[in-house]
C-alpha cells in the first residue's frame, strides 16, 4: 500500500493496472476489516452506536472508492501525458511513437488505434526514405557538378563531383554566402548571379557556358543549367547543374585553329591558284605565239591542251572542240592530210605502246608541207610516274627549202649548177671508203677545156661563162645517174664513177670528147670549137686514197696536154718520190672559188 502510494505521488505513469487492482483490493479489505471491528465494538450499544458504526462503514467504503478513483485518475493523466509526449517526439523526428499502457485496457486500445493511424505514414516515410536514398546515390554518383541553393543563394548541398573537379568541398562552399565568389571565374560571376536571380523568379535557363575555378589554380569550362525548386507553387530554392565540357572546348579550340589554318591555307591556295592561273594565261599566250604546234595528251590518251598553231597546222577548226578528244579521233580527223598515213599510225602506236621517252618523225603532207614531230613522256614531279605525253609539231617546209638552198650554195657551182670542189672531196672520200669495204673500184676523170683561156681573153668573161655553161650541159647529158660531175674551178672538171672497168672509162672519155667537139660557138661572127683533154685513174690500181688517186689522174691529164690535147691518157702508178701535191689541184684564188 505504501509503495503504491509512493508511485501515485512520484511516478503514477509507471503504475501498472494489476498493481492498482491489488492496491485497491487491499484498501477495500482494510476498510472492511475496520468497519467490522467498529461494528463489533459498537454492536451491543444503543441505537447511537449503530448509527456511528454505519457511518464508519460508509466512510470506509467511500474512502476505498475514492482511493480507487483517485489512483485511476492519476494514472490516466500520467499515461495520457506520456503518450502525448511520445507522439509529439515521433512527429518531430519522423519516427514511430513508443506507447506504453502498463496493462490498462483503455490505453492499450488507444495505443493500438494510434499505431494503426500512424502505419500508412510510416510506410510512406519508409518509401520516401528509400526513394531519397536512391536519388541521393544517383546525385552523388553523377559525374557533373550538382548544387542545391536556398532562396538566399546559400549552398545547401553539393555533389561529391564538385570537390573532385574543383577541389573545393561542401564545407568551404557552405561557409560563404555567395558560391560564385568561390567557384566562378571572375568575369563569369555577374552572369552566374543573374542566372541565379532568374531561377529564383521561376525562370530556368540552360546551356550557358561558364568557367569554374580549380583550387590548385586554373579553370575549366562547364555547360551550366539552373532549375527552380518548388514547394507547391512557391520557389523554395534552385538546383545548379554543371557538366565539364573542357575536352569539348579543347576540341573546339583545336578545330578553330584547324579551321583558321585551313582558311590560311585556302587563302594561300587561292593566291597561288590565282598566280598559277595568271602564269597559265601568260604561258598559253606565249605558246600561241610560237611557230610550234603543241599537243598534250594525258595517260588516258585524251587531249588536255592544244595551242592555236597546232590547230591551224592540222586544220582542226575550233580549239575548244579538240580538248577532251581521244587521240584516235584526232588522228582519224587528220589522216587525209598525210601522204603515208599507215606508216605514221604504226609509228604513233609503237611510240605509245613501247613508252619511248623521246621520239622524232618526219611527216610529209599532201599539200607539200613537211612537219617534224617530236614527242616526250611527261613525268609527275613527286612520284616520277608518266602523266601523259607531249607532242610538238614543227613546220619545217621553209627550213628544208632554206637548208637545201644553203646546201646548194655550199655544194654547187653557181655558174654551171654542178657540184663544186668541196663536194668533190666529200664524195671521193665516201666512195673510196665504200669501195674498200665492198672490194670495188672507183674511177676518176679529170679534164679541162682546151683553148678556154684564149676564148676568155679574146671575147671576154661573159663569153667564157657561156662556154662553161654549154660545156657543162653537154657533158652532163652524157653522164649517168650513178656518176657524179664536178666543176673544180675555171675550166677544170672532174667525174667520179663508182665500180667502173678500164674499157668503160675509156669509152666514156671518148663520148665526152665527141659531145664537146659537137658544140659550136659564134663569137662576133667568128666560129669557135671546143675540145677536152682528160686524165683517167682508177682505184685500187692507181691509188687507194684520195691523194694518190687524184695525183695519178692529174699526171695523166698533164700528159694529155703535152701530147697534143683533145685526147685522154690513162694514169700509171706513182713512182717513189712523187710530188706531195698535184699541180692540177693546187690552191689558187680561181680554183678555190
Amino acid at each position: 500500500m505504501f509503495e503504491t502510494g509512493r508511485l501515485l505521488r512520484h511516478a503514477p505513469e509507471t503504475l501498472r493496472h494489476d498493481r492498482w487492482l491489488q492496491a485497491t483490493r487491499r484498501y477495500a479489505i482494510g476498510c472492511g476489516l475496520a468497519a467490522a471491528g467498529l461494528t463489533l465494538l459498537f454492536g451491543g450499544a444503543s441505537g447511537t452506536g449503530l448509527v456511528l458504526a454505519a457511518l464508519c462503514i460508509g466512510f470506509f467504503c467511500a474512502a476505498a472508492v475514492g482511493f480507487a478513483v483517485l489512483a485511476a485518475r492519476h494514472v490516466s493523466l500520467a499515461l495520457a501525458r506520456r503518450m502525448r509526449e511520445a507522439i509529439e517526439h515521433a512527429v518531430a523526428t519522423g519516427g514511430t511513437p513508443v506507447l506504453t499502457n502498463n496493462g490498462w485496457e483503455a490505453f492499450n486500445g488507444l495505443a493500438i488505434g494510434i499505431r494503426a493511424l500512424l502505419a500508412p505514414r510510416d510506410a510512406r516515410i519508409a518509401a520516401l526514405q528509400a526513394e531519397v536514398a536512391h536519388f541521393r546515390q544517383l546525385a552523388e554518383d553523377t559525374p557533373g557538378i550538382e548544387w542545391v541553393l536556398d532562396t538566399e543563394s546559400r549552398l545547401q548541398w553539393s555533389s561529391p563531383a564538385t570537390e573532385v573537379l574543383t577541389g573545393f568541398g561542401f564545407a568551404e562552399g557552405r561557409a560563404i554566402s555567395d558560391p560564385a565568389e568561390l567557384w566562378l571565374f571572375p568575369k563569369d560571376r555577374p552572369l552566374m548571379r543573374d542566372r541565379i536571380a532568374q531561377a529564383l523568379r521561376g525562370e530556368g535557363s540552360d546551356n550557358t557556358e561558364l568557367r569554374l575555378l580549380r583550387k590548385g589554380g586554373g579553370h575549366f569550362w562547364c555547360a551550366c543549367r539552373w532549375t527552380p525548386l518548388y514547394d507547391g507553387k512557391q520557389v523554395v530554392g534552385l538546383r545548379f547543374s554543371a557538366l565539364d565540357i573542357q575536352p569539348r572546348k579543347d576540341a573546339e579550340f583545336k578545330l578553330l585553329e584547324t579551321v583558321a589554318a585551313l582558311r590560311r591555307a585556302q587563302a594561300l591556295k587561292e593566291h597561288y591558284l590565282s598566280r598559277s592561273n595568271d602564269e597559265r594565261i601568260r604561258l598559253a599566250a606565249l605558246l600561241d605565239l610560237l611557230d610550234l604546234g603543241i599537243l598534250f595528251v594525258d595517260r588516258d590518251r585524251r587531249v588536255v591542251y592544244i595551242n592555236q598553231p597546232c590547230v591551224e597546222l592540222w586544220q582542226l577548226g575550233e580549239r575548244d572542240a579538240v580538248v577532251g578528244m581521244r587521240d584516235e579521233t584526232l588522228l582519224s580527223r587528220t589522216d587525209a592530210l598525210r601522204i603515208d598515213n599507215e606508216t605514221y599510225l604504226r609509228h604513233v602506236n609503237e611510240v605509245i605502246t613501247e613508252q619511248r621517252e623521246q621520239a622524232e618523225y618526219i611527216i610529209h603532207l599532201k599539200d607539200g608541207r613537211v612537219v617534224r614531230e617530236r614527242s616526250s613522256v611527261v613525268l609527275s614531279a613527286d612520284a616520277g610516274q608518266a602523266i601523259g605525253r607531249i607532242w610538238i609539231y614543227e613546220n619545217i617546209t621553209e627550213a628544208l627549202r632554206t637548208q637545201q638552198h644553203l646546201t646548194r650554195l655550199a655544194e654547187r657551182d653557181p655558174l654551171t649548177g654542178l657540184y663544186n670542189r668541196r663536194r668533190f672531196h666529200e664524195d671521193l672520200d665516201r666512195l673510196l671508203a665504200s669501195a674498200g669495204r665492198h672490194d670495188e673500184g672507183v674511177g676518176l676523170m679529170l679534164f679541162d677545156l682546151d683553148g678556154f683561156k684564149e676564148i676568155n681573153e679574146r671575147y671576154g668573161r661573159q663569153a667564157g661563162d657561156e662556154v662553161l655553161q654549154a660545156a657543162a650541159r653537154a657533158i652532163g647529158s652524157v653522164v649517168r645517174r650513178d656518176e657524179f660531175l664536178y666543176r673544180l674551178g675555171s675550166d677544170e672538171f672532174a667525174l667520179l664513177l663508182p665500180g667502173p672497168d678500164e674499157t668503160g672509162m675509156q669509152q666514156l672519155a671518148g663520148r665526152l670528147q665527141e659531145r664537146t667537139a659537137a658544140l659550136g660557138f659564134d663569137f662576133y661572127a667568128s666560129p669557135g670549137l671546143l675540145s677536152l683533154s682528160l686524165g683517167l685513174a682508177r682505184s685500187p690500181e692507181h691509188g687507194t686514197d684520195a691523194y694518190s688517186l687524184t695525183h695519178a689522174a692529174d699526171q695523166a691529164l698533164h700528159r694529155a696536154k703535152h701530147e697534143g690535147r683533145a685526147c685522154w691518157r690513162q694514169a700509171t702508178r706513182l713512182p717513189p718520190g712523187s710530188p706531195t701535191l698535184p699541180g692540177f689541184l693546187s690552191s689558187s684564188d680561181e680554183t678555190l672559188q
